[in-house]
């Protein structure tokens, strides 16, 4: 029994420009200072709220939850407009694919909330390739190991049986803290220095290199 755990921003989708812009449109309406593209990249794949509570410490509770708002009205925007797309990065889609074929259960630990895991999940057809999916709505935000041992839990495997794929500093402190190998992908928000300091195990550069790896995964020996 073999489980792979995917972050979805970052790793298997490349949102990184609409992100950002949808802090900078939220900001504005609130009359905030938008934020850099590196401020964004920083807090991405922790749930909503912490994440824009970190990046701005200085907004008191109500001022960040109406960030929020702003933050989720900006993307249901974006989704309103029948033009606009977030593509897969090349080989995501034939790696699940492959994956499930050679038999192995896939998950999910995202930030994103679970209306906008329903929507990603329906756009991209892959209601049968995920066997679990958790968000930010089910419990503790990343780093936080929560939402990595409900993968766990839910489909009885062991840490020894899982491996955790992000593109983000908060991926592997997630990882490392379930006590579940970390494999960072170097195509995302965070930079390769910053997931081997947050604790990756292994960096891979593209989907077909992340293949060669799971393929030499093996349970027992780890």
């Amino acid at each position: 029994m073999r489980l792979a755990v995917f972050d979805v921003d970052g790793t298997l989708i490349d949102s990184r420009a609409s992100i950002h812009r949808a802090a900078v449109e939220a900001a504005k309406v609130l009359n905030l200072t938008p934020p850099t593209y590196d401020e964004v990249r920083a807090i991405v794949g922790m749930s909503l709220f912490e994440a824009l509570q970190a990046m701005r410490p200085d907004l008191d509770p109500e001022t960040v939850a109406a960030y929020m708002r702003e933050f989720q009205n900006a993307f249901l925007t974006f989704h309103a407009d029948p033009d606009f797309s977030e593509a897969l990065y090349l080989g995501a889609q034939e790696t699940l694919e492959r994956l499930k074929n050679d038999n192995w259960l896939i998950g999910m630990a995202t930030g994103n909330s679970r209306r906008g895991v329903t929507r990603i999940v329906e756009k991209h057809g892959w209601g049968d390739l995920f066997d679990v999916t958790f968000c930010a709505d089910d419990g503790p935000s990343k780093p936080h190991p929560h939402m990595l041992q409900c993968n766990l839990t839910a489909l009885g495997v062991g840490t020894h049986q899982a491996v955790m794929i992000g593109d983000a500093t908060h991926d592997m402190r997630m990882a490392r803290a379930a006590q579940v190998q970390a494999i960072g992908v170097s195509w995302g928000f965070h930079t390769v220095d910053e997931l081997e300091a947050a604790g990756a195990q292994q960096i891979v550069h593209d989907f077909s290199e992340l293949g060669a790896v799971l393929d030499r995964f093996v349970p027992e020996l780890m």
